[in-house]
Formats: C-alpha cells, structure tokens, sequence
C-alpha cells in the first residue's frame, strides 16, 4: 500500500492552522472581553458623575435632592427647555419662582393574600433585627433578672420561658449561659468602679454589692467613700511579668530622685552619689518599714576617709504622689489595668520581684491569691452610679434574654415600630442605638443598627415587585405606592383587594430658576479633552538704569575691616568684617568679577573682587544723588532677572523710566497643555446602568447626604465567543462627592 504523503501533510497544515487561530483567539478574545469590561466600567462612571452634578442643579432650583431619576430629568431638563422657549418671546420670561409639573401615573397591582403575608414577613424580619425587648422601670428590670436567675440556679430552666410580674405576663429566652450574662453585670459595674478588671466573681462581686448596698441606703452619698471588710476570702489576680519589667522598674525608681532635696554645694561637690544614697536609704525605709520619712541623714565617706554627714530633705507630697504613680505604673504593667487598691498592687509587684529570676517570665501567666482583709478601696461615689448601673443591667442581660409580652401581637407591632422609625429616621440622624419606641401594641427597647434605613428601602423595593410585578429602583418612589396601597386597603379592606389600580395624581415641584441656570447648564454638563498645543516663548534680560553714583578713593583700605593684606601686597575681601552686604550687578564688570554693595559703620562702599576673594577695586559713595569730578561709575545698572513675556508685556517694560535696554532676547518653541470643551445634554440613558440598564440607586439622607450607587450587587457573568466569560461586576458608588473609583 502506497502512503499518501501529500494527505498527511494537508492534515498537519489544517492542525497547525487550527492551533494558530486558537492560540490567536485566546490572546485576542479575553483582551477585547477585558477591553469592552472597562469601556462599560468608563461609561458607568461617567452616568453616575453626570447624575451627581444634575442633582446639584436641582438643588439649587429645588433646595432638595430627589431619589426620582425621571423627576430629576423633568426638573432640570424642563426648567432649560422652558428658558429656551421663553427667549423666543419678549415679553415673557422663565426665571423667578416657577413650578415643574409632573405627569401622573396609573398602576396596576395585585394587593393579593400573598402580597399581605409578605408584607408581615418583611417587616417582622426588620423589626427582630431591631432586637425588641419590652420597655420596664429600673426596679422591674432588676427583678426579674434575679428571679430568672433563681430559677435558672434551680436547674433546668433555659429556653423559651415565661413569667408574670405585677399581673404582666411576660416571654423571654433563657440562655444556656445566662450566669455569664448575670455575671457581667458584676463584673462590668467592677470595672467602672475601680477603672480595673477582674474575671472572678469572688473579687468584683463583694465590693459591687457593698457599693449598691450603700448607695441603697443612702441615695445621696457622694464623694470618696472607702470601703475595708468586704471580702471574708481571698481572692485571686492574674498578671503577666513582661520582659521590659525590670529595665522599667529602674526607669520608675530614678524618677524619683528628683523629690530629694540636698545642699547646693553638696550636690555639686558630691554629683550623683548622693542621690543614689538618698534613693538607696529611702527606698530601704520604705519598702522595709514601710515608712516614709520626711528628711535623711546621709553618712558619706570622702577621700580621706573622713565620715560627713549630709542632710537631705524630702518633697513630701510630691514623693507620695510619685510613689503612687510609680505602684500604678508597675501594677498597669503586670495586668494590664490600673490598681483597684493599693494594698493589692503592693502584693503583686512583690511576688513579681520576687519572680524575675523565674523561666516564665514574659511568657506564663501567674495566679495569685491575696488576702484582702485588710485591704481598702476608695471609691468616688458619683451620682450617676445608680443610673449606670441600670444601663449595664440592660445592656448586659435584659436585652440579651429578649424579654417581651407573652400575648403580643408580633406583625401588628412590626409594622408600627419599623414605619415609625423609618419615619423618625428620615427627620433626624442622631435616632440610633438604643432607643424607646412607644407603639399601640406595647413599649420597647429598640437596638437601630447604622444599616436600618438601607435594610428598610430594600425591604419596600421587594414590596413593589411582589405588589406591582415590576421592578424599580427609586425606593422613594416604592415607598410612595406601597403607602397609597396600604392606605386604600385601610379605608375598605373588602372592597380593595386582588387586581386594581393605583392612580397618583400629576404633581408640580416648586423651582427658583435663577439666572445664570442656562450658563451653569452648559457648564455642567460639559466633557472635557486634553490637547497639546504650540507656542512660541520670547525670553528677554532687560536692563534698568537706577542713577549715576558719585564715588570717591580717598580713603585709607587699612583701616577697613574686612580687607586684609595678603602674601602679594593684595587685598583679600571678608564679608565677614563688614556691617552688611548686598549684591548688585554692574555690566561692565559682570563676566569677570563679583560685585557687592558693602556697609560698613556711616559708610557705603561699591567693592569688585574676584572669585578668589581678591579686591579689584573699591569706591567710597559720597553722595547718591551728585556728580563730581572725582571718579565715577558712569554706568552703574542693575541687570534684571530673566522674563519670560509676549510682545505686549515687552512694550510695557519698554515704556518704564528706568528702562535701559535689551540684553538678549532667545525665541523658543514651548508646548502647552490645554482643555478643550464639548456639551452634551443630560437624558434618561444617563440614569441607567450600562451594564443592566437599571436605574442606578439615588439615595439621599437628611435632605444634605447624596449617594448614587451601581445597581449591579454581583457579579453578572455573560457568554462571549462561545468559550469565554463577560464578568461586569459592580462600578462603584459616588458618596457626597467622593467616588468610589478614585481612592
């Protein structure tokens, strides 16, 4: 059998031509995929700043920002068209106080049983996220917190509970560390008393109880109260010895040496040693006997062998309070928290010290029981005491076991507080956190987290599409519909439900075209385009004649200051011997020597030198405004700096009294960047996605917080050329101004 050499070879070619026009494809195809991924990107961009500048025309018309998309394109497209038919009349004009009018709208919905059980889903989602807890006096929280503590200690008591206080039945969630919960009551209230911390409750708890005791015995107790005889057992402190302790433990010790007062001469005589003595005998009088002394006899040895004895004195007070300041210090450092007293804090430096030589230093945690019965806390009795306790009561415990009324009707008061304080929210910025929301259904604790109004706008755009069948954007708007919905389906609850429509009557939007609006319309919607252009410089020296001076050499040069003699009978220039010096330029002698105008005692002097410091020649001013017949500088100028001008900027020079004349004039070729300007006008394409094309996400706050958003929340991933992906993902956002893109 013969072999078909050619068919082989065609075979090869038609692989060989495949493979290149895959391995072309797969570098051609993914950059014009990229490519048109970063033109849609541009074009986004561009829409969104284009919204975001309309907006401020509109609110320069309006006073108002608008989330409506179509309103913002009637305002300020229709204030320019009705200035534009108004200059075609002259007896009228658009400027002044106007009104915008808007067209009606008829939609269809579906206000179906589905429709009301999804609107109670949503908001029952919201208003759970809004943590409700029902509202109770001080006393009542307290309460009941502590019987569901007896209760839970009883055993078996965690889950869904219920309780009735004071003929309230009430429904709360018993967790499965509800001591912890308790617990941090204790231990926060600990934390704010002594502005330290601890974890066991034998410690924080003694001390708080005693406080809240004497606070409930005494309301109007104030001050520094101090506190011994609380605890009846030790009670344990955790504390880390760092490696830097000891290096610390020297940098706190010597500051204190600047509390010793010794003798003037003594101190100068002696130096340092004596403080180091002073500190020594201090420290060992009061670390070891555990006082303080007010002065010190020091015993020091001189030269001679001979014994001195010096006294030193103490800054009482001011060494107490650098002893205490240093025990603080030392103590933060082992735990990280200040001292709740100072018996305790002298106990863990000691077993510190007494630890440094140990192997875990830097790396083990050391537990330690102290005996507290002799130890004393001072506490400022503040009279907000009570009212934090309280607070931590809630924050801690109550709002954790979402203590609520057992027959509540949880879609009716969902609906209540999340439209309240969606609506209270619209008015006033400062409504977070936790708030007290009085509703028909009951009074709660409310936690309004910093996302609510974004949450509560998504929730009404969910509602529309499942009322209307239609997607939008414009949240303002769902909100609208939904709320003209809800209010037909109040009036007959019988007669309005299942298939029917919304009529929104034709409104007008009260505007101010003031007027310059054509001129800032123009302006606005403007794109902008770099270009190079070519311009032709003209640099000229031009020179300006002050006046003749008149100048003498009758003078002695030894006399002068700031000339010396040099080895060749030359004398050597130093500015330095001089009063002053200023530089002048003189045009005969600018290319070969340096010239300065030299003030030295009455007298002014005209001094030429070399770059060597050696004088050329010197001249004494004798008057200004003379002329004799002894030597002069008849051409005295003052050569200007370089000037870059056009022709016109020359004449000008050129027509000054004390113009000279032209050095030199250099034409150069200079090339300048300019901006040139295209208009375009502002139309619905430009509200929308160039992605999805949905309207992008207008929002604004406070009537002052503008935000325009992609409408794109995923990625969106798009076949290309059969193999390949298109993947738009969001193009960002412009927040008052600020966008997105640009950091």
């Amino acid at each position: 059998m013969i072999k078909d050499v050619f068919d082989s070879h065609r075979n090869n070619t038609i692989i060989i031509l495949v493979l290149v026009a895959l391995f072309i494809s797969v570098i051609y195809f993914p950059k014009s995929i990229w490519e048109y991924e970063a033109e849609l990107k541009d074009e986004s961009h561009f829409r969104m700043q284009t919204i975001n500048l309309a907006e401020k025309l509109h609110y320069q018309l309006a006073k108002s920002y608008t989330t409506d998309t179509e309103a913002l394109l009637a305002v300020v497209n229709g204030v320019r068209d009705s200035i534009l038919l108004a200059e075609n009349d002259t007896s009228y004009d658009y400027y002044g106080n106007q009104r915008v009018a808007l067209p009606g709208k008829t939609i269809p919905v579906n206000y179906s049983d589905d429709y009301i059980d999804y609107y109670n889903e949503l908001h029952l989602q919201l208003f759970k996220l809004l943590e409700p807890n029902h509202f109770m006096d001080a006393n009542s929280v307290d309460h009941i917190l502590d019987t569901i503590k007896t209760l839970f200690d009883a055993g078996n008591y965690i889950g869904e509970q219920t309780l009735e206080l004071d003929s309230v039945s009430l429904s709360f969630n018993v967790s499965d560390k509800y001591h912890i919960l308790y617990q941090n009551i204790n231990t926060s209230m600990f934390n704010a008393l002594t502005n330290s911390y601890t974890k066991y409750p034998n410690f924080s708890n003694p001390l708080v109880n005693a406080v809240m005791d004497s606070i409930g015995l005494n309301p109007e107790l104030s001050g520094r109260v101090d506190f011994t005889g609380v605890y009846d057992s030790p009670v344990r402190v955790d504390f880390i010895i760092p490696f830097t302790f000891e290096e610390n433990l020297e940098k706190t010790r010597l500051a204190l040496k600047k509390h010793f007062v010794i003798d003037s001469y003594d101190s100068a005589t002696y130096g340092d040693t004596l403080y180091e003595m002073a500190l020594s005998e201090f420290l060992v009088q009061n670390d070891t006997l555990e006082f303080m002394p007010e002065s010190l006899t020091l015993m020091y040895t001189d030269t001679s062998s001979e014994k001195i004895a010096i006294p030193v004195g103490v800054k009482f007070e001011d060494m107490e309070a650098a002893l205490t300041k240093r025990r603080n210090t030392l103590y933060t450092m082992l735990t990280g928290y200040s001292e709740p007293s100072a018996h305790i804090a002298k106990e863990i430096i000691k077993v510190a010290l007494d630890s440094l030589a140990s192997a875990g230093v830097g790396i083990d945690s050391i537990h330690y029981d102290i005996d507290l019965t002799d130890a004393v806390f001072s506490i400022n009795m503040h009279n907000n005491i009570l009212d934090y306790f309280n607070k931590v009561s809630l924050d801690q415990a109550y709002y954790k076991t979402a203590v609520n009324l057992s027959n509540l009707d949880w879609n009716k008061a969902a609906v209540e507080v999340v439209e309240f304080v969606a609506a209270t929210l619209k008015k006033k910025s400062d409504f977070k956190n936790w708030q007290i929301v009085e509703a028909e259904t009951d009074t709660f604790n409310i936690n309004i987290f910093e996302d609510f109004m974004r949450v509560y706008d998504d929730m009404n755009l969910k509602l529309y599409e499942k009322l209307t069948g239609k997607f939008t954007n414009i949240h303002n708007y769902a909100f609208e519909v939904l709320s003209l919905a809800g209010h037909f389906a109040g009036i007959d609850s019988l007669a309005w439900s299942g298939e029917q429509e919304l009529v929104m009557a034709p409104d007008t939007i009260p505007v101010n075209v003031f007027i310059t609006f054509m001129a800032e319309y123009d302006t606005t919607f403007t794109i902008m385009r770099d270009t190079v252009a070519q311009l032709n410089d003209s640099t000229f020296s031009g020179v300006w004649y002050r006046h003749k001076l008149g100048v003498t050499q009758e003078f002695s040069l030894d006399s002068l200051e700031f000339l010396s003699l040099g080895d060749n009978s030359k004398y050597i220039y130093d500015f330095g011997g001089t009063d002053s010096v200023r530089s002048i330029n003189i045009i005969e002698k600018s290319d070969t020597a340096r010239v300065e105008k030299v003030y030295f005692g009455m007298d002014t002097y005209i001094l030429t030198f070399s770059d060597d410091s050696l004088m050329e020649n010197l001249y004494r001013i004798t008057d200004e405004f003379s002329i004799y017949d002894s030597i002069q500088i008849d051409s005295l100028n003052v050569v200007s700096d370089e000037f870059v001008v056009d022709d016109k900027e020359k004449d000008l020079f050129m027509s000054k009294d004390s113009f000279g004349g032209w050095q030199d004039t250099l034409i150069s070729k200079k090339y300048e960047k300019i901006q040139l300007f295209s208009h375009y006008l502002f139309n619905p394409e430009h509200t929308r996605c160039s992605v999805t094309d949905i309207p992008f996400r207008v929002t604004v706050r406070n009537n002052v917080n503008l935000s325009i958003e992609s409408p794109i929340t995923s990625p969106i991933k798009t076949n290309r050329y059969l193999f390949f992906s298109q993947i738009d993902s969001s193009h960002g956002s412009i927040h008052d101004g600020e966008e997105s893109w640009a950091e």
